[in-house]
């Protein structure tokens, strides 16, 4: 682990995220943040909030599935039935925990992002929502319908969580996977505020 109280430079993250994560998963962070820092420019939110979240949003990927499970335990994480058949749903919140710990990262406003990338959740602020698209539409990823939703990202980000969340239970039902409740409640919430 890390040592230090001092907060990561952007230069550090990134060494350390490359050392960390493998090619395939340090080139999608840094996507993600191309696609954060273009929406945080669009929707006046702090571009180095949304840089940090971004880059560090997956750093607990290093983790396979078992790796996901011990640390969650390891860090008495609360793992819903879920999140137990499916452990990259933990990663969201061992990456918080990570960003804090190893990167030194105190921000209340980017540890949340982090924390809700992925099934996001009611009542996001702008950071949160913007770091929740910029994982689902990041210009590397290619399934039916994200080009709409990567319009409506820089149109509505509302509008692009209901979007994002609608695709994903199509997926997971076609599939014949369990839904986290945490998506419904995330999918629902947006629905009916429109």
């Amino acid at each position: 682990m890390r040592r230090g109280l001092r907060v990561l430079d952007k230069s550090e993250i990134l060494k350390l995220l490359k050392e960390d994560l493998g090619r395939a998963r340090f080139d999608h962070s840094l996507r993600v943040e191309k696609t954060a820092v273009a929406l945080a420019r669009k929707f006046g939110v702090s571009i180095k909030k949304a840089s940090i979240a971004a880059l560090l949003h997956d750093c607990a990927r290093k983790y396979d599935r078992a790796g996901l499970l011990r640390a969650a335990r390891r860090l008495k994480l609360k793992i819903d039935p879920v999140s137990r058949l499916e452990p990259k749903l933990l990663h969201a919140e061992l990456s918080a925990r990570f960003a804090r710990k190893d990167f030194k990262i105190n921000s209340p406003e980017i540890l949340s992002a982090i924390r809700k990338h992925t099934i996001g959740s009611e009542r996001m602020s702008k950071l949160e929502k913007i770091i929740f698209l910029a994982d689902h539409v990041e210009e590397g990823r290619r399934y039916k319908g994200v080009q709409k939703i990567r319009r409506l990202a820089f149109r509505d980000l509302d509008r692009a969580i209901i979007e994002s969340t609608s695709r994903m239970l199509q997926y997971l039902e076609s599939k014949k996977l369990p839904v986290h409740p945490g998506t419904i409640r995330t999918r629902n919430y947006y629905l009916m505020k429109k």
